[in-house]
């Protein structure tokens, strides 16, 4: 869980206690050195509830099975990221993932198996992405790819990596995988979340029917 809260807040409780102590120190002759109780068990406390306010954190913004980004993420962070691009005049790449016959998964192997093939899918989306790129369950058995740029990338390398992985998993589970994938680029082809989800979606439908 790569949050923070329990080490920020932590490391305000210490410096506000190695503050105190050397302040009593310097004007009431207060020891040094004593052992403070009292500063270890606030520093044990803030700590849990530090730790209880990234898991709060992580479970708003995370989809709680496949552990990546969760539609809420998405689109609280989409407005502030395209005034980013308008700023710096960059591109915003957006792929559009979706699992071909996912139904028929579920209903062949069973739901379990069906969870499994969502988690090996989001670990297979965030081996074949950089840290700069947001990866996301979108709904049931659709993710997205946000990958912001100073240049529009061809769609094409990716979507070979991520088929080349799922070629590999398919030998692996013995189940056949398989995505079908649109990629819209904002804002040559849309100026909206809404509109780059649409130009997605139907370069994804062209992929299905193909």
């Amino acid at each position: 869980m790569n949050y923070t809260g329990r080490i920020l807040i932590t490391t305000i409780i210490i410096a506000l206690i190695a503050t105190a102590r050397i302040y009593g120190y310097l004007y009431y002759d207060y020891p040094l050195f004593n052992l403070p109780y009292f500063g270890i068990v606030s520093v044990m406390i803030c700590w849990w509830l530090g730790s209880q306010y990234d898991k709060v954190k992580f479970y708003s913004e995370k989809d709680i099975l496949t552990s990546v980004h969760n539609r809420r993420f998405v689109l609280q962070t989409i407005p502030k990221l395209l005034v980013r691009m308008d700023k710096r005049n960059e591109k915003l790449n957006l792929f559009l993932i979706d699992v071909d016959d996912f139904k028929k998964i579920n209903d062949t192997y069973g739901h379990e198996t069906g969870d499994k093939v969502l988690r090996y899918l989001s670990n297979i989306l965030v081996s074949n992405t950089t840290k700069k790129d947001i990866v996301a369950r979108w709904a049931g058995d659709e993710f997205l790819i946000i990958s912001p740029s100073s240049v529009a990338k061809s769609p094409d390398a990716i979507i070979k990596r991520i088929n080349d992985a799922l070629k590999k998993l398919s030998e692996e589970i013995n189940i056949e995988v398989s995505v079908s994938i649109g990629a819209a680029i904002y804002p040559n082809e849309a100026g909206t979340l809404d509109a780059l989800l649409h130009a997605a979606d139907c370069k994804m439908y062209e992929m299905k029917s193909s």
